[in-house]
């Protein structure tokens, strides 16, 4: 066996990166809209600041007078300070008041203009006044870039140390999802060299990955049930092919004799053709299990009047196990419930269990073949005899196909009889059942109700 090669991986530290990285750039754009959002809400702050001190001191002036407003403005100059200073002309141009920073022609247009004073960058506001003179507000920026840098700073601090936290997480978490990965990849690795027996880890945590695990070792379940399987037919159709197809050719070679009369000649074609027949039967019920098994029959289901169906296959069998020296009773009492199904099967399947009872059950036997309502209210099939019966230990294996408990193969037979049996309860959706009849073998075909009905249809 091949040796599995070992199985490759994302490192978890990559993983970490990858997320890291993702959200960095994340981050880096939300820092971007905090920049820009930020500046655009403390201008519109200061603005309004300005504004209202604006109409204020125009307010003031119209009450009072531009002079009275200028004594304010330089009150207000000497014993204040902050981001903002204010100042007053009058029509000629003369500073009258207020912060001595532009000369009345130094002044921008009306309205936002910024402008470098000295070393220190302003943004001013120019308002012409309706009672003479002019208004100007001078706002430090230096204060509204401090804040904003600021805000800045610390959505940038806190953005870091989020990203150093899901770095950490994304980590943590790449080492879980690639170890719970490997674990499966590993078990795949191994199928595929041979190892049948390998199965995905279950952790226990009842998450994705252990569901994932459990449907993988399911399926790897049967894959090796279908693969012992098909080894234990392919070895029992080597047996039990060999010996008709042996005795078919050698019946052949000896009809060729020139020297043989008539009658014996015709007597080995008929040798031959029984042993065509038999290897026929056995290709034939393999391939009736196979499409049973695999549902293909189901387009073939119909309505079926089980009481009439059973009764017919007892009319049917009567003769055989009679000349086994077996009675057969037919019962058919209980009401049939509703039943949709494959009829060519179902009478396969009863023709197969009424002929292993003819053929085991020996002489004197009492057979039954019984039609009744189960437990859940769906049709229930019984085969029972009297006969010497099948240990418990046996019974689950000669479900399984080319099973026969005759290891010597001295009797007839392909052992695919209850093989059929339990294909059938599995097409109908059904269960097959066998136990102690005291004495005797009980065969039991539980099949479901009709959809749609209930056990009082």
């Amino acid at each position: 066996m091949n040796r599995p090669r070992p199985v490759r991986s994302a490192r978890p530290a990559t993983l970490a990166l990858v997320v890291a990285g993702a959200v960095a750039l994340a981050m880096t754009l939300g820092l971007v809209i905090v920049d820009l959002a930020g500046e655009r809400l403390i201008e519109r702050r200061q603005h309004l600041v300005a504004e209202t001190a604006r109409d204020y001191f125009v307010a003031f002036a119209h009450e009072d007078g531009l002079a009275a407003m200028a004594r304010a403005l330089d009150h207000r100059a000497r014993s204040e300070g902050g981001a903002f200073d204010y100042a007053a002309f009058d029509n000629g141009g003369r500073r009258i008041g207020g912060a001595d920073l532009l000369s009345a022609e130094q002044l921008p247009e009306p309205g936002y203009t910024t402008r470098r004073i000295g070393d220190v960058d302003y943004e001013i506001l120019v308002q012409p006044m309706s009672v003479g003179g002019t208004l100007a507000i001078y706002e430090n920026l230096a204060d509204r870039r401090a804040f904003h840098w600021a805000m800045v700073t610390a959505a940038g601090a806190t953005l870091l140390v989020s990203l150093v936290i899901v770095a950490g997480a994304a980590l943590l978490l790449g080492r879980l999802l690639v170890k719970r990965a490997e674990g499966i990849a590993q078990a795949a690795e191994m199928i595929a060299a041979g190892d049948l027996a390998a199965r995905a880890p279950v952790a226990g945590a009842a998450d994705v990955f252990d569901d994932l695990a459990g449907a993988i070792n399911a399926m790897l379940t049967r894959i090796e049930e279908l693969m012992t399987g098909m080894r234990s037919v392919t070895d029992s159709l080597s047996h039990d092919l060999r010996s008709p197809l042996t005795r078919l050719r050698g019946a052949l070679n000896r009809a060729l004799d020139e020297t043989l009369e008539p009658d014996e000649r015709l007597a080995l074609i008929g040798e031959a053709q029984a042993q065509c027949d038999q290897v026929l039967a056995t290709f034939g019920a393999l391939l009736d299990i196979a499409r049973a098994e695999s549902g293909l029959s189901r387009e073939l289901m119909a309505r079926l009047d089980l009481a009439e169906l059973v009764r017919d296959i007892g009319d049917l069998f009567e003769p055989v196990v009679e000349d086994a020296g077996q009675t057969l009773e037919v019962v058919t009492t209980d009401a049939a419930a509703p039943f949709v199904g494959h009829e060519l099967i179902l009478r396969q399947a009863l023709g197969n269990l009424l002929h292993n009872a003819a053929r085991y059950a020996g002489d004197g036997a009492r057979v039954v073949l019984a039609l009744e309502t189960g437990e859940d209210g769906g049709p229930r099939l019984i085969v029972a005899d009297s006969g010497p019966g099948v240990p418990a230990s046996q019974r689950g294996r000669v479900l399984e196909r080319f099973v026969r408990l005759d290891e010597t193969r001295s009797t007839p037979g392909s052992g695919l009889g209850l093989a059929i049996a339990a294909a059938c309860a599995k097409l109908h959706g059904g269960r097959l059942t066998l136990s102690d009849n005291h004495p005797g073998l009980r065969v039991v075909l539980d099949l479901p109700l009709a959809p749609g009905t209930t056990p009082e249809n």
